[in-house]
């Protein structure tokens, strides 16, 4: 098959195969290229079209996964996670160092800083957010508040809500809250993906999954309104790059994040140097609740370590009755024995009692109205349940204005 080619001011594509390339070229060469035939100029083009062509799917048709089976993969891949050292790029020209620490489902603490400068600082848990801020796209300060979307927007440049963010760091990615309503799935043979479209009654997203060692990895996604059946506004793009396994997992080893600006996306990169993903900090005992941050060594048992809750109730010695009980007091038969009976003097023949008003007065004639039953006793109302405590917050989750102005909730 011949392929077409095109050369126009100094640009050269290349359509063959249902494939199309494009590659800048000097125009004196692609002309001279064009002069000597289409063979030539595909030889000039290699470059450009080296991985040109479809990928096959990794199944037969019609025996795709399913939708709920490609959904189980977009959670957080690690239950915690410690990133010590990774470089963000923000827009292209802003560099920084980024560290953060996150625990599933809910719980990230992360700082940008340049030059050993902190310019922005985020914690967010299943209680609320704490945003330290020192750029310049709002005022300065030290903002908290309920959990909200727009406080990641602060750090990352976009709203997910905080489990997304998690989901993200670890690993997975944002998705839109169910019912959802499945409108596409099919394998995009271009770019060598699974490809899942979503939709709520408010957005539509698309998941991208790809087929890596033998299974099912989260590679990115895109977000849109919902506008009727049709997308409207993007919102944001995802993209999970160059997967590796870590600890058993398959983890990105570079995260783009892009949304709609001014002139074109704000893009934010993030390329991780170091992690860890057995973080002393998971390994706190007390399970979800939080713990005291000891040092994860063993637990031990939970009936030795309740505190001593036994020994100190307050009502085993002091029940009145409980230490007098089993023995038997002097004299008393053993068990098992009969005890001998009493000579009792006999009965005497009591008048019969006269009926007495309910008052205690003495009764009158005979006419007197009969006593009053005593009204029936209320019934004490049962106590409502107590409210389960708040789970505690790991102090590593805990931000503290620092000396900055608090300015209350940045999301209100």
């Amino acid at each position: 098959m011949t392929p077409r080619i095109v050369a126009v001011a100094g640009v050269a594509s290349i359509r063959a195969r249902g494939c199309y390339r494009t590659a800048a070229m000097p125009r004196t060469r692609a002309r001279l290229a064009l002069a000597l035939g289409p063979w030539v100029l595909a030889l000039a083009l290699a470059p450009a079209l080296s991985g040109c062509g479809h990928v096959p799917a990794p199944y037969a048709r019609g025996q795709g996964p399913k939708p709920r089976e490609l959904l189980q993969h977009t959670g957080a891949q690690l239950h915690a996670l410690q990133v010590s050292k990774a470089k963000v790029i923000a827009n292209r020209t802003l560099r920084g160092n980024l560290a953060f620490i996150a625990e599933a489902p809910s719980r990230f603490r992360g700082t940008v800083e340049v030059a050993g400068n902190e310019l922005v600082t985020l914690a967010i848990h299943e209680q609320g957010y704490a945003l330290r801020y020192k750029m310049d796209a709002f005022p300065t300060g030290f903002y908290s508040g309920p959990p909200s979307g727009c406080a990641v927007e602060a750090l990352l440049g976009v709203t997910f809500d905080t489990t997304g963010l998690v989901d993200l760091v670890l690993g997975g990615a944002p998705v839109i809250a169910g019912p959802h309503e499945v409108l596409e799935q099919q394998w995009d043979k271009r770019k060598g993906f699974e490809r899942l479209v979503l939709a709520n009654d408010r957005f539509i997203q698309e998941l991208r999954f790809g087929w890596i060692a033998g299974g099912w990895r989260v590679v990115g996604g895109q977000l849109w309104e919902r506008n009727g059946q049709e997308r409207g506004r993007r919102l944001w793009t995802v993209e999970h790059l160059d997967l590796e396994t870590l600890d058993g997992a398959y983890l990105p080893t570079k995260t783009k994040v892009s949304a709609p600006g001014k002139r074109r996306d704000d893009v934010v990169v993030i390329n991780y140097k170091e992690r860890d993903p057995d973080p002393a900090f998971a390994k706190r005992g007390g399970g979800d609740d939080g713990g005291d941050g000891g040092d994860g060594g063993d637990s031990g048992d939970p009936w030795e370590d309740d505190g001593g809750a036994w020994e100190d109730d307050g009502g085993w010695e002091d029940e009145g009755g409980w230490e007098d009980e089993g023995a038997p007091e002097e004299g008393a038969p053993e068990e098992g024995e009969a005890a001998p009976a009493e000579a009792q003097p006999p009965a005497e023949a009591q008048p019969p009692a006269e009926a007495q008003p309910a008052d205690g007065s003495p009764s009158t004639d005979e006419g007197a109205a009969p006593p009053q039953p005593a009204p029936p006793q209320e019934t004490p109302a049962k106590p409502e349940p107590s409210k389960p405590k708040a789970p505690l917050i790991p102090p590593e989750f805990v931000l503290e204005p620092s000396g900055l102005v608090e300015r209350g909730d940045l999301c209100r």
